[in-house]
């Protein structure tokens, strides 16, 4: 079976922006400090207006400007802290604060829904994507600034490239057929060995004190964390019936479809240096 027209011109989109989107990445991830702040603090943002427009198509409507501004601050937060969670804690309770005083204005929609969605939109998309500027000035012996983050965003990206080819290809079972109905086992199963072996891989190259076996078992964490972000997200857009949280990123879809397995993935890989830090403390 040929490519259609309109299948060939998303391709060609999709290697365009990453062309010129993996070399800015990995370029900020290497520099760190803030311009790999400024660059997540962006991110964060504009998809925490996507989530904030779609949203608006359930009829919640969460204070935009609060909405943004708050993800945003949530990042450089834990860049100047260094603690995700606290600054997380401190960042929420001033969005419920700024929040309620808002709706007293008598702003449409319900002031419980629009409150609660400008919260859980800070938390969700500011809060665990946070945890990758967390991630990248963790201390650990690294043969390449960033390398952890590096190891991160590889795995992600060479294990969604996998789900895509080998779903496409051979997929025949519904992973979340009420949610994702294109989403198959076969391509779920491709993207987690993928992922685990590519994290694996990059570890040993670029932090050869890391343990082998730790590096395979977090691997396989981010396998499978990861695609339970995607899934709840894809959830998110089958609630209000899109296909995209936006059309900002030609071939790719919006801001959130690029990041939603980073959210979680990033988010579960600073919980599992946590959690070794409390267990072998």
């Amino acid at each position: 079976m040929g490519i259609s027209d309109s299948g060939r011109k998303n391709f060609v989109q999709r290697v365009l922006v990453a062309l010129v989107g993996i070399p800015l990445v990995v370029g900020a991830v290497v520099a760190g400090g803030y311009v790999f702040t400024a660059l997540v603090s962006g991110v964060a943002m504009v998809a925490a207006w996507e989530y904030g427009e779609l949203m608006r198509r359930r009829g919640v409507v969460p204070a935009m400007p609060l909405l943004v501004l708050g993800a945003g601050v949530q990042v450089w937060a834990t860049f100047l802290g260094g603690e995700p969670l606290q600054a997380l804690g401190v960042v929420v309770l001033l969005t419920v604060l700024v929040a309620w005083s808002v709706e007293l204005r008598g702003r449409p929609g319900s002031a419980l829904l629009n409150t609660a969605a400008a919260v859980a939109g800070v938390a969700y998309v500011g809060g665990l994507l946070s945890a990758v500027v967390a991630l990248r000035d963790m201390e650990v012996q690294q043969e390449l600034p960033g390398a952890l983050v590096l190891a991160l965003l590889g795995a992600i990206w060479v294990g969604d490239s996998a789900a895509y080819g080998v779903g496409r290809r051979w997929g025949r079972r519904a992973l979340a057929p009420r949610v994702s109905p294109k989403k198959t086992w076969e391509g779920a199963i491709a993207c987690f060995l993928a992922t685990t072996l590519v994290f694996w891989l990059c570890l040993r190259w670029w932090v050869p004190n890391f343990p082998a076996i730790e590096a395979v078992l977090l691997g396989a964490w981010i396998g499978i964390i990861g695609q339970l972000g995607d899934v709840a997200e894809s959830q998110l857009k089958r609630d209000v019936g899109v296909k995209d949280s936006s059309s900002l990123l030609p071939g790719h879809g919006g801001m959130l479809d690029r990041i939603d397995s980073l959210l979680f993935a990033g988010a579960g890989m600073y919980l599992w240096f946590l959690l070794r830090g409390w267990l072998w403390a």
